[in-house]
């Protein structure tokens, strides 16, 4: 029994080491060395390399993605790959193509690594979805906690964001800012309009009273003396302001005639 559980286990390691001797060869096979000349530096991930054979081939930098051209920072990180590699010999190690016909690949401006220099020094983000480096992480990591380049952003937008028409952070605060400032003018319009009316409508109120005050003048006369010959407490008011007959309100509480006011 102890003799078969020993040959399960050297099967077991056996396979293991082959499985692994498999996975290398493979991954030695999909990767081509080719040395050239980087010719020409499109954006911070993508470039423009002439081989040896005088083939001219463009570049997708593998498991980055940098700031787009017409994104925040895009100009910055183009500039930084090309500082470090534009019109240097170099070579790129390859591992396939994508679906727009680049060389995917590594670069190698001299004997430095493109696509961790773009890492290290803020200028790209680690792309989560072809990532297969936990090493990247590190670098990006470092760059953000010096906060270099797109990192001094407390919030910076992913360039896989930014294709998909999402707004960074930033730009969301503003237009929420404006649309505050907006409603505010809105606000503060609307009011001017409402005091406007209210003004008009105290002015018609205001235009009543008086026509109200000389109807009366030419209804009520400041002949008539006493409380009992008031038709109404209208009257009695008029005499008592408009005649000055103070003798209508005895107890000079300021109502004449308090029998019928």
């Amino acid at each position: 029994m102890v003799i078969i559980k020993h040959f399960v286990v050297y099967i077991v390691f056996l396979t293991f080491n082959f499985t692994l001797f498999a996975q290398e060869e493979v991954s030695n096979q999909s990767t081509e060395l080719i040395y050239g000349k980087i010719t020409r530096i499109i954006d911070g991930d993508t470039l423009d390399f002439l081989t040896e054979k005088n083939n001219q081939i463009k570049v997708r930098l593998i498991e980055i993605d940098a700031p787009e051209i017409d994104q925040k920072f895009g100009s910055e990180s183009k500039n930084n790959l090309v500082e470090l590699c534009e019109g240097k010999e170099g070579y790129i190690e390859k591992t396939g193509e994508d679906y727009f016909g680049r060389t995917l690949a590594k670069v190698f401006c001299g004997e430095k690594n493109a696509n961790i220099h773009q890492l290290i020094t803020g200028m790209a983000w680690v792309f989560d979805e072809y990532n297969k480096s936990m090493e990247n992480y590190q670098y990006q990591f470092k760059a953000k906690k010096k906060e270099l380049g797109l990192w001094a952003e407390e919030f910076p937008l992913a360039p896989w964001d930014f294709r998909k028409g999402k707004k960074s952070f930033e730009t969301r605060i503003q237009e929420l800012e404006k649309r505050i400032d907006d409603l505010a003018d809105s606000y503060n319009s609307q009011l001017v309009e409402y005091e406007k009316i209210i003004e008009e409508l105290n002015e018609k109120l205001n235009n009543m009273d008086k026509e109200s005050a000389s109807n009366n003048s030419l209804i009520f006369s400041c002949t008539k003396k006493s409380c009992k010959q008031m038709l109404n407490c209208e009257e009695a008011y008029f005499q008592y302001q408009q005649c000055g007959n103070t003798a209508l309100d005895r107890d000079k509480d300021g109502i004449p005639c308090e029998s019928i006011c």
